[in-house]
């Protein structure tokens, strides 16, 4: 157990936790604020890549005319494992809500 807190260690500071902050937090804490250190880097991971397609796509369709056919290969389809279903991303509220519960009781364990 202490070699996993010493390995969150560095993650926390990367993530800008001062070490006052780290040493008086417990496990739960701890893992709380990376988990959701992590989702929001690959919330903006999934931003800058979606940013990146449609300038990019501006850019062929600008330079369509030298090229007839262009082809065109989806940012968002070369990284499709960051990127979920359309399926998934519908979700009512409630359903929102029961994963959350679900996710946080998983933490508590």
């Amino acid at each position: 157990m202490l070699d996993l807190i010493y390995a969150l260690e560095g993650l926390c500071y990367y993530f800008s936790m001062k070490p006052n902050e780290f040493w008086n937090s417990t496990y739960r804490e701890i893992n709380v604020y990376t988990q959701a250190k992590l989702c929001h880097t690959i919330d903006n991971f999934r931003q800058d890549i979606r940013l990146q397609e449609v300038v990019t796509d501006k850019l062929i369709m600008a330079d369509a005319m030298s090229n007839r056919k262009p082809k065109v290969i989806q940012l968002q389809n070369v990284f499709k494992n960051l990127f979920p279903s359309k399926e998934e991303n519908i979700q009512s509220p409630e359903e929102i809500t029961k994963r959350i519960r679900e996710i946080m009781e998983t933490k508590k364990d």
